[in-house]
């Protein structure tokens, strides 16, 4: 009875907040990443994982240049953030290299925690206000995808006017991979890096006559082929298991989809395979893997591009 009090109250509240609610905190976060990208310590990040820094001439990566910082208005999500001083942050524990669990598993690590601390000091830095991150770990059992119901919306009565409830978050902080599906729930920023699925190539033969496939083309052309029937890896539960998937409902029974080992290492799998030829894995999860164990599958080829993303951004509550 208490909850659905304070929902309706809530509720109400949210039909009198305002549009620009959530946009402003979307846009200083923008504008926090824009710096935070050509910061030099981002170089650094990325080197971490194994990675060089992306061409930030590239149209499709957030810059400073367009996206300034917006105005403060009273009651918007941003205000209620600086006066707070805390900024909540969703992320998920699979999402390695981004976001995992570190030494205390209710703070993750990762390439976007990592990131995120230099958008935090920009963000502070331009607000004149001292912003804690509060990393969030999102739980609930409705799937990746809609970690979006949880984001701190002008009109979410669970999360907006009750910001201390727990569960809650203003952001999605562990990278979000940017596709038509995600941006349709939420309002993702510009990507930070760009991103693509790609395969590693494993050392069990192609079927007679077949190949040698070197680039994703010929790849997806020898999966619709109905005659060669190569067979593909992907994690159970995951995005490369719905891409997948997506290319058997395109394609039809043309290629065999297998999955790999929960938990296991992509390139130890690929590794260790006997009866499959490609496994996937985005080109930032294979880089970082690699730069962590060198030994595994050394002589396997990279293939990028199977499927291009819009990069890995973050996600605030969706703008209608």
């Amino acid at each position: 009875m208490l909850k659905s009090s304070l929902a309706a109250i809530a509720a109400t509240a949210a039909l009198a907040a305002p549009a620009f609610a959530q946009e402003e905190l979307h846009e200083a976060i923008v504008a926090a990443m824009g710096e935070a990208i050509e910061d030099p310590r981002y170089v650094d990040v990325l080197a971490n994982y194994g990675l060089e820094l992306p061409d930030l001439s590239n149209p499709t990566l957030v810059n400073s240049a367009d996206h300034p910082y917006p105005a403060v208005t009273d009651g918007s999500l941003l205000d209620q953030v600086l006066e707070a001083g805390t900024l909540r942050l969703g992320w998920i524990a699979v999402g390695s290299p981004w976001s995992v669990p570190g030494e205390d598993p209710s703070e993750p690590v990762g390439l976007s925690v990592e990131y995120w601390h230099i958008v935090q000091d920009h963000l502070s830095d331009h607000y004149e206000t001292e912003i804690a991150l509060d990393w969030v770990e999102y739980t609930d059992e409705v799937g990746n995808n809609n970690m979006y119901r949880w984001l701190a919306t002008a009109d979410d009565y669970d999360c907006t006017d009750m910001r201390e409830l727990d569960g809650c978050y203003d952001v999605i902080g562990g990278a979000y991979a940017i596709n038509r599906e995600r941006l349709s729930i939420s309002h993702i920023t510009p990507a930070y890096f760009p991103l693509n699925m790609s395969v590693v190539r494993t050392n069990v033969p192609l079927p007679d006559g077949v190949g040698p496939l070197e680039n994703a083309e010929q790849i997806r052309e020898a999966m619709a082929d109905p005659e060669i029937n190569i067979v593909l890896a992907g994690l159970p539960d995951t995005g490369e298991d719905t891409i997948l998937t997506n290319f058997t409902n395109q394609m039809g029974e043309t290629f065999t989809h297998a999955d790999r080992t929960p938990g296991s290492n992509v390139l130890e799998f690929a590794q260790n395979a006997e009866d499959i030829h490609f496994v996937l894995g985005t080109n930032v999860r294979m880089s970082s893997t690699r730069l962590n164990y060198p030994d595994f599958c050394a002589d396997c080829e990279f293939i990028p591009d199977l499927l291009v993303f819009g990069g890995v951004g973050f996600a605030t509550a969706l703008i209608e």
